[in-house]
Parts: C-alpha cells; structure tokens; sequence
C-alpha cells in the first residue's frame, strides 16, 4: 500500500537533520526541445527507471511500468514512501543520487520547488493538460486526481450504507479515520467532513468537532486502515482515502476469498474534496532521458487510460474503455476541487495539529 501519509511536518524534521548536501550538475539537455526519436534512443541507452511512491496497486502503477518496459526495453524499481520522505531523499541522495521520479500530493509540489529537488519536462501533451494542474515551468504536472469516499463494510454496519456525513453522524457506524496527524488523505477527509458541516479551507473547526462527537461516543477506531484490516472484518467505515482506493479495496476484496465481506464504496453527497497527485522529476536523476520519457507516457493518453485502470481520473480528457472501474459521474456532483496548493497545505497543518490536541485526547 502506498505510504501518502506523511505530512509537511516530516520533510521539516528530516530537513533539519542535515539530509541536504550540495549540489551537482545536472543534465545539461533540455529535455523538452528532444525529439521523440532522440529521447527513446537515449533512454534506451540509460535502459533503466528508479521511481519511488509509485508502487504496485497504487492507481495502476504497475500497468504504466510494464508498458514502459514492453515498449522500449526501459526496466523499473520502486520504493514505496510518502510524499515528504521522498522529497527529501532527492534531497539527500543529491550529490549520489539513485532516484530519478516520484508521484506527491498536491499541498507538496510547492515543497518539491522550494527545496530545489526538481527539473523541467513539458511533455507533448503539454497544452491538453489544466493550467492549475502544472507548474508553468514544468517543474511538477498533477497526473491524475482523486476524490475522497466512504468505504462501508455493509456485512458489519447491518446493511446500513450513509451516503453522507450528516448520515454517518445519525448512524452508530464505528468509523476508522486513519493517522489524521501525518495522513495527507486522512487529512483531506476531515477537510470535506468540515465543508459538509458548514466550513472550509479557512474554517477547520466544524470537522474537528465533528470528530471528537465521534470520539466521545467511542465511535473512532484509531487503527490502520488497510484492505487487509477490511477484508478480514475489522472495519465498518474508511473516511479517510480517495476513491481510487475505495474502487480498489472493493473489487480486490470481492475477487479474494472472503464471501462474507461486501464493500460499498461511495462519495459523501455532503462534501468531498478532489485533490491531485503530481509527477516530480529528480532534478538529479542518473537517467534523465528515461525519465523524460516515462513522463512522455505517463501523460499519453495511453498512460491516462492506466491511471483510470486503478481507479483514478485522468487529468487529460482522453476517451476511456467501457471497462474502466471508476465511480459513476453521478457522485461527484457536489464535490469541491482543490487548485490552490498552498490554501490546501495550510488548511491540512491546521487540521493535523488540532486533531492532536483535541481529538486525540478523547478517543476511547
């Protein structure tokens, strides 16, 4: 499972241990005045990717690196990380560095620049991708989005599915919020319970408030929320994921061997946030022209199409197969999207730290 759920807080400490070195040069090529042609004839030479927080399971990850590999003889590694751990090991690794890409939320793109740890790459499909999902200068290209749902074991809530906040506040419904502290989906979960509730980006608090009503009736489980813990019935309700995950868990869970356990997965009517993920390219990567062109792919529409695979929602209008697992469109008529980074890590760092303080305390 990809580890997303670490927030700013973490890069802070990791930067102030000392993990940034200094510089080396990086490629001199601009990669984006390449050919097509020349940039696979190069990365065919580099015949290798190291990616990290792009795993396996994770938006279909996997069909993208098979692809990549099928199409130019490129290989492929990854380390599982989150977002913060993986700007700052381009970071530290900057006068050695291993790794050439990685896959943020949004609220840390800004970080990725800040911390200088990014290159330009303008794909082909530039021009067809949203102004607020890109960085002018290239430096960060949000790939897909996803929206935040309930996961409902309907075996253990007794058939009882809310398809709201306002309902799963009605409900007796024990719900598993995951780390609200470090989580960056968790997080974003508390902010769409706090807009159903009458507040916003600016006004945490009526999310806060709603989970420490969860808290003192005891109706918080302060678990991991794994597909395993779902699967094995440990869980009645995941607040805290994106719909990608929520289409995944189910239809993995209904493949396996565990007849008992149905899952619902569904978007709350009352609030929900979408919010993208963005490629980040190693200003340092050892194989800069096979990075260029995973990137190439990445924002194909053949690549988009992957992303759907898993579950995902291109951020490229392409045309998708009629098998793609997405939710109905019909859910996502009250959701609020996320374009302002800086507004959306503001409104998480607040969320994480009076969720310690108030929340936290109360959980019983």
């Amino acid at each position: 499972m990809k580890r997303k759920n670490v927030c700013l807080s973490l890069l802070i400490v990791c930067l102030s241990f000392g993990l940034i070195g200094s510089s080396i040069a990086e490629s001199s090529d601009d990669l984006s005045n390449l050919t097509l042609e020349e940039l696979i004839t190069k990365a065919k030479e580099e015949g290798h990717i190291e990616s990290v927080g792009m795993p396996e399971g994770w938006a279909a990850w996997e069909r993208s690196w098979a692809a990549i590999e099928a199409k130019y003889g490129i290989t492929h590694n990854d380390v599982d990380m989150s977002s913060a751990e993986e700007i700052a090991l381009f970071a530290a690794e900057r006068n050695d560095p291993t790794k050439d890409i990685g896959d943020v939320g949004l609220g840390f793109a800004s970080v990725a620049i800040e911390e200088d740890v990014v290159q330009s790459f303008k794909p082909s499909t530039w021009d067809s991708i949203p102004d607020w999902a890109k960085d002018p200068e290239g430096r960060w290209i949000v790939s897909y989005t996803g929206t935040i749902c309930f996961m409902v074991s309907e075996t253990l809530t007794g058939g009882v599915v809310p398809t709201s906040w306002q309902e799963l506040m009605d409900s007796d419904i024990i719900v598993s919020p995951g780390d609200v502290i470090r989580g960056a989906s968790s997080q974003v979960a508390v902010l769409s319970c706090a807009i159903a509730m009458g507040g916003g980006f600016d006004n945490i608090q009526p999310g806060i408030d709603y989970f420490v009503e969860l808290a003192r009736a005891g109706r918080l489980d302060p678990g991991d929320i794994t597909k395993d813990r779902l699967a094995t019935g440990e869980i009645q309700l995941i607040s805290g994921r994106f719909d990608f995950d929520g289409v995944s868990y189910r239809d993995d869970i209904k493949a396996g061997n565990n007849p008992n356990i149905n899952i619902v997965t569904l978007i709350p009517q009352d609030g929900a946030i979408t919010t993208g993920y963005t490629l980040i390219f190693n200003k340092y990567s050892p194989r800069p022209h096979a990075t260029a062109l995973a990137i190439e792919y990445l924002l194909s529409d053949e690549g988009q199409i992957d992303r759907a695979y898993g579950g995902a929602r291109p951020i490229r209008e392409v045309n998708l197969p009629d098998d793609i697992p997405l939710l109905p469109n019909s859910m996502y008529g009250n959701v609020t999207p996320v374009t302002d980074a800086g507004l959306l890590a503001k409104a998480c760092g607040e969320i994480s730290r009076a969720w310690e303080e108030q929340v936290l305390p109360r959980i019983r």
